[in-house]
């Protein structure tokens, strides 16, 4: 018979229960990012601990060591020791980044802040020219309006101007007609025989 069988249920359960209980609880801790590292006086943790050098530190790398793994580093006061090499990373360390990238973070957040009133400006100005715009439209429909009747009116002032034109001269033909048909109706002036 399985050994599983032979226990009972509610102990099952609660060793599960103190498993879970204890695997949360090793997640939920962490190990401070402002610790020490230990440096040996020779390439291998049997050689003897010879100081310790912060976490973030910049060191000078002098040798390697193939057949341990360690390498020889000298640190910014001049002392010099070994560690294993994966205790080592190359490049700039999160201690001397952390602050520029602060810095830059502050950089940013000041020209998203001075953008954001750059866009609430362009905005305003953008309602205020749109009721420009609207206001311009209905002048210029007026306008537009204001210039189809000023054309009709010009329209019917030729037409007028014409009709006035023909009735001139109309009548002055006509008036030309009479005189001519009366000139020859009219009393001639006798010629004087005076003589001097």
């Amino acid at each position: 018979m399985n050994s599983l069988n032979r226990l009972p249920k509610k102990t099952l359960v609660a060793g599960l229960f103190a498993m879970a209980l204890t695997t949360s609880s090793h997640a939920a801790n962490y190990i401070s990012d402002d610790v020490y590292t230990f440096y040996h006086g020779g390439p291998g943790t049997e050689y003897r601990i010879t100081g310790r050098i912060r976490s973030g530190t910049p060191v000078t790398v002098l040798s390697r060591n193939e057949k341990t793994d360690f390498i020889q580093i000298k640190t910014p006061s001049g002392k010099v020791g070994w560690m294993p090499a994966d205790k080592i990373s190359s490049g700039t360390s999160l201690a001397d980044r952390f602050p520029k990238l602060q810095e830059q973070l502050k950089q940013n957040e000041a020209d998203l802040a001075a953008q954001a009133e750059e866009i609430a400006a362009l905005k305003q100005q953008n309602q205020t020219l749109a009721g420009e715009n609207a206001g311009n439209a209905g002048k210029v429909s007026a306008l537009e309006e204001e210039i189809v009747g000023l054309n009709r009116t010009i329209n019917g002032m030729d037409e007028s101007n014409l009709m006035r034109w023909f009735t001139y001269g109309g009548l002055v033909a006509f008036g030309g007609l009479l005189l001519g048909l009366m000139i020859p109706y009219l009393p001639k002036r006798r010629k004087r025989h005076d003589t001097w």
